[in-house]
Formats: C-alpha cells, sequence, structure tokens
C-alpha cells in the first residue's frame, strides 16, 4: 500500500506527461495539413489570377476549413509571403526568394504562438504544476509547376469547313470561293482559322505565366509530324500554324498517329526531365487512319503525360476523346463554335498543375 501510494502519484505524472506529448504532435500533424491546405488553395488561385489579394482570401477559408486542437484555424495577410520559385533539376529542390519581379509561389506560415490569433499549444490534460505550452510554426509552399506543352493539331480536310457546316467531299466549303482546292490557302471561316485565333490565345496566356512553359506543335492529318520542337518563343507555334493558313493540304484523320508524335516530342532531347509533359489534343473528326486512339493515350500515360482533349463541331468522335484524356488523367472539353474554342484554350492554360515544394 505504501509503494502504491507513492507510485500513484507519479504514474499520473508520467500519463499526464505522455497525452499532452501526443497532444502536441496531434496539433502539429493538424497544422501541417492547414498549412498544405491554405498553400494549395492559394496557389491555385493565384496561378489562375495573378491576384495576390484573393489568393490570400481563399487561403484563409482553406486553412479554416482544417481545424487545428478542435478549432477552425485562422490566418492573417502577414501569414502569406509571395515570392518566386525555382530549381535547376529534377534532383534538386525548388529554391524561393521573397519577392521579385515575376512571383510565381506563395508560402504560408501557419503559427500557434504566445500572442497570436490561435495561441500556443496548450495542455490537454494538467497535473500540478505541469504544463505543456509549445510554440510551433509550420511552413508549407505551393508554385506552379514547369510544364512542357505540346500542342498536337489537326489539319485534315473538315478542318477546311465551318464548324456549323457539315463536312463532305461533294461541295467545296461554303466560304470558299468555287474554285478553291486543297492546297490554297485556308476558307475565310473554317474550323482551321477559328483554331489559329485560339492557340493564339494560349500562347499569349502562357506569355503572362511568370513559369517558363516550353511549347511544342505536332499537326496531323493522313500523318502526323513535328512542325516546331519545344520551344520558348511562341512566335515559333503561330508560324507554324501560318504556313498550313496559307496552304491547306487536307487529308484523313489520323489521331493515334499524332499522339505518338506529340509523345515523342515530350518524351525527346528537348524536353526538360523536371517538368510538367502535357498534350493539348484537337480534332474535329474520327479516327479514320492507323492505330486505336485510347491504345496510344495509354502509351503516353506510361510516359508521364497528362491528355487535355478537345473536340470540336457535332461530327467529333467525342466519346473516344473521353476515353484519351481519362486514360492519360486529364480532362476533355467539347466546342462547337469559335467562341467556345477560345474559352476552352483559355482554360487550359490555366490548367498546369500546381504543387506543393515545402
Amino acid at each position: 500500500m505504501p509503494m502504491m501510494a507513492i507510485m500513484l502519484p507519479v504514474t499520473l505524472g508520467m500519463s499526464a506527461f505522455a497525452i499532452n506529448i501526443a497532444y502536441i504532435e496531434l496539433n502539429r500533424t493538424e497544422m501541417y495539413v492547414a498549412a498544405d491546405a491554405a498553400a494549395r488553395a492559394s496557389g491555385r488561385e493565384f496561378a489562375l489570377n495573378w491576384d495576390q489579394k484573393k489568393a490570400i482570401e481563399v487561403g484563409k477559408s482553406a486553412g479554416q476549413r482544417n481545424p487545428v486542437g478542435g478549432k477552425p484555424f485562422v490566418l492573417v495577410d502577414s501569414d502569406f509571403v509571395f515570392g518566386e520559385a525555382t530549381r535547376s533539376g529534377i534532383n534538386t529542390r525548388y529554391s524561393f526568394t521573397k519577392g521579385g519581379s515575376n512571383p510565381n509561389a506563395v508560402q504560408v506560415d501557419v503559427r500557434r504562438v504566445k500572442g497570436s490569433a490561435n495561441g500556443s499549444i496548450g495542455s490537454l490534460m494538467a497535473y500540478g504544476n505541469m504544463t505543456a505550452d509549445v510554440d510551433a510554426t509550420i511552413t508549407s509552399r505551393a508554385n506552379q509547376a514547369e510544364a512542357d506543352i505540346c500542342l498536337v493539331i489537326d489539319r485534315s480536310g473538315s478542318m477546311a469547313f465551318a464548324s456549323d457546316e457539315k463536312a463532305t467531299a461533294a461541295k467545296n466549303p461554303k466560304s470558299a470561293s468555287p474554285d478553291w482546292w486543297w492546297g490554297k490557302a485556308a476558307p475565310p471561316q473554317c474550323r482551321w482559322r477559328d483554331l489559329t485565333g485560339s492557340v493564339d490565345l494560349f500562347v499569349n496566356e502562357m506569355r503572362k505565366t511568370p513559369m517558363k512553359e516550353n511549347v511544342a506543335l505536332v499537326t496531323y492529318s493522313s500523318s502526323s509530324g513535328a512542325d516546331v520542337g519545344l520551344v520558348d518563343d511562341y512566335t515559333k507555334i503561330n508560324a507554324g500554324l501560318d504556313k498550313y493558313t496559307k496552304a491547306f493540304p487536307g487529308g484523313s484523320t489520323a489521331i493515334a498517329s499524332g499522339i505518338k508524335t506529340g509523345q515523342n516530342v515530350l518524351s525527346g532531347s528537348g524536353a526538360r526531365p523536371y517538368s510538367m509533359k502535357i498534350m493539348v489534343l484537337m480534332t474535329d473528326g474520327i479516327n479514320n487512319a492507323g492505330s486505336s486512339v485510347v491504345d496510344a493515350a495509354k502509351e503516353a500515360a506510361k510516359n508521364n503525360i497528362m491528355i487535355f482533349s478537345v473536340t470540336f463541331s457535332d461530327e467529333a468522335d467525342q466519346k473516344s476523346m473521353q476515353d484519351v484524356a481519362t486514360t492519360a488523367l486529364g480532362r476533355h472539353f467539347h466546342a462547337k463554335n469559335a467562341s467556345d474554342l477560345q474559352n476552352i484554350f483559355r482554360e487550359i492554360s490555366r490548367q498546369i498543375p500546381v504543387l506543393i515544394s515545402k
């Protein structure tokens, strides 16, 4: 009995100490979750709109939805720091510099310290004079990933027709002159010209981002070819399309061939080993030459290539292109007209993944 009387307070004290340590670690784990959620949400919003104020508000909201110690976590403006995140290779970490002329990252400091809105981490169990108040700060950072992007574009014969016109070999496109034929300039109101306008908008969006996205151009009809390798000079992309606008060739629709050529570009020597690999695949028709588009997408996925598929006009095979996007972990879009197509390319330009880099 005397031994029990002596040991009971010691046992209770050790139990309280162990429980408090576990509670502190639980709070720290929850702080990691809140920090990553706030950084991810804020970084995503910043990548979409480049608006720091709005990014902070979105990050605050995400933090509050991830409670710490059973309470919504409060973040303030000063917890968010914007700057530049860069790295030189696949095996190197991102380095972060506060501010800079081209901020592309947001760093969030989640604090539980004395005097802050959240206070320090207190004791779950008090025993005698034993307390476990602890100050803790967790930092998370999110930034847009570097990306290598390959535009894989349909230049088959149906692209010479308007989006609301049924493509047929029996007659000329309605906006073309009566003597128009393949090899002449693309008709004034055709899907191809709608497409070139959308690509122009896409590369202009790429110019606005602080990240260095390299873009390539692959076009296909009966066969495919790499018109422009991965470049950061986007005028070359416009020039690559312009040659077909001036002399539109026509042909069949070998979508799978286009995917394979795009895969070769994104896996070739010009690709950066540490960049995201993204393919934007556009067609207005049905794969009618070559192998299966889904099989081609599976091969691309094995090479860590994400495919955004875009169908244009009601003649396009939406089901197959949806399967392609699902297979390669991307997303499918459908456009009925030029305005839809521009909005889609604008949205894709803002879909480059945001990653947690710290």
